[in-house]
């Protein structure tokens, strides 16, 4: 595998993450549940939930 190709995948599954958070976050979890459920701390969760919230009109 090249190094551009681990880029690649490295991205693909930073985008998975994300849209698992937005699932769960859109279900109602705390953000407390969702780091418990990704195995993140909550700080990171905090930072990560604005930017993929979806903005609203």
């Amino acid at each position: 595998m090249t190094e551009e190709q681990a880029d690649v995948i490295i991205k693909e599954l930073e985008m998975l993450r994300k849209l698992r958070i937005m699932e769960l976050f859109e279900k109602g979890y705390s953000q407390a549940q969702l780091a418990q459920v990704l195995g993140v701390s909550q700080p990171t969760i905090s930072r990560m939930v604005p930017r993929v919230s979806p903005r609203k009109s």
